[in-house]
Parts: structure tokens; C-alpha cells; sequence
């Protein structure tokens, strides 16, 4: 019997699998010790991305299982940079120093989430009609899109230790929460709104080490 076919209890008519239960916890830690500006929080977000590319390719979120491979290099990515920052950028215990957004970059962030949201919504859906044998119609391609696009936007946010990343992410969140809630992913549904709540506190306690930086306090990200 495959991991993601054990299912270790009911509630409700919704089945928690071992296989989300693992996306479930390894998720959880890996955002409580991001809020904490701690590195080691991508090395369990890797763990999170490996258990829901196979969770997401069985619901046929097939935008939110290949985001699972982007985070998966942002996860190596941001465990490299966040412990070997460039000379001047060093904060606390010698790691990368926490940077905020610009409005220019702001304003960036905003048209790469929407044109590439777009666009990559009608991709799926060209090669899901294309290749109709190989997978099964893509569930919400436009929102599924969007929200995929985002979180890239939030991870590589995350990796370049950019506060700015937390909003992006109490968004996705939220939308996310009600979209898993409708495709019957009760407990990652559920999974989401702790993430939103985490989210909410990690601005608060990033802000609070941004502004106890001891040097350039108000250095932007660029």
C-alpha cells in the first residue's frame, strides 16, 4: 500500500491521509519558523513541497503541484543566501538582514502577478485541451494560475528575506483556504488558515526585528 492511499481517520466525511498529514505538520513548522526569521525553515518547507506535488497531482491542481517544484529550488535557495548573505548585508547572528519593498518594486510585484497569471491559466488549459489523454481538466485554471503565481512571487520574497512577502502570502492564503475547502482538501484547507493566522504575527515579529537592526534599519530591497 502506497503512503498516500493510508488513511488514518475520518471527521465529517473528510479523510486525513498519512500522506497530507506529513504536508500537514512539515508545512506548519517550516512557516512557524520562517515567522521567526529562522533559516532552518526551508530545509522543512522541502519535506512540505516533495508531500504536496503528489497531493495536489490527485486533486488535478496541476498549478499548485508544479509550484511545488519552484519552491522546492527556492527552498535550497533561500537556505544558501539567508546563511551566507553578501558583505554589508549581515543582520542578526551573522545571517541575511531583513529588507523591505520599494513602491516601485511594489507596483512590479503587482503586474508580474497578474500578466503571468494570466498567461500561464491559458497555458494549462491549451495543454490540457491538447493532450486531453494525459490529464483530466484542470480544477479553477484562472484562480489555481493567479494563486501559483503569487506564491512564487511570496517564496522568492521569502528567500531574499524581503518582510513584503508575509502580505503576499496572507492573500494567497485566504483564497487558498477557500479554494482547497471547496475541492474537499478539508484538513490542508485547514492547514491554510493556520498558515494565514502565522502569517499575520510573522509582520508583526519581522518588524519588530527590521526596526532592532542595528545598521541601515531602512535599507529597501532592490
Amino acid at each position: 500500500m502506497l503512503v498516500q492511499d493510508v488513511v488514518l481517520f475520518s471527521i465529517w466525511g473528510h479523510s486525513m491521509s498519512l500522506l497530507e498529514l506529513i504536508g500537514l505538520i512539515s508545512g506548519l513548522v517550516a512557516v512557524y519558523l520562517a515567522s521567526k526569521a529562522l533559516s532552518v525553515n526551508f530545509l522543512f518547507g522541502l519535506l512540505n513541497n516533495v508531500v504536496y506535488f503528489v497531493v495536489f497531482y490527485q486533486a488535478h491542481l496541476y498549478s499548485a503541484m508544479l509550484l511545488q517544484t519552484v519552491y522546492f529550488f527556492f527552498s535550497l535557495y533561500g537556505y544558501f543566501h539567508w546563511k551566507h548573505p553578501k558583505p554589508g548585508q549581515e543582520g542578526k547572528n551573522r545571517e541575511l538582514r531583513i529588507r523591505r519593498l520599494t513602491k516601485g518594486r511594489w507596483v512590479l510585484v503587482m503586474l508580474i502577478i497578474l500578466v503571468f497569471g494570466g498567461l500561464w491559466s491559458e497555458g494549462i488549459i491549451y495543454f490540457q485541451s491538447r493532450f486531453p489523454e494525459l490529464i483530466d481538466p484542470p480544477a479553477f485554471p484562472r484562480l489555481d494560475a493567479v494563486l501559483t503565481v503569487a506564491s512564487v512571487t511570496g517564496q522568492f520574497l521569502l528567500s531574499r528575506k524581503v518582510m513584503d512577502n508575509w502580505i503576499i502570502w496572507i492573500v494567497v492564503d485566504v483564497l487558498s483556504t477557500a479554494l482547497y475547502a471547496y475541492m474537499g482538501l478539508f484538513f490542508t484547507a485547514i492547514l491554510f488558515v493556520l498558515f494565514t493566522l502565522i502569517a499575520i504575527r510573522a509582520i508583526v515579529d519581522w518588524n519588530k526585528q527590521y526596526r532592532q537592526q542595528d545598521e541601515n534599519p531602512k535599507e529597501n530591497f532592490s
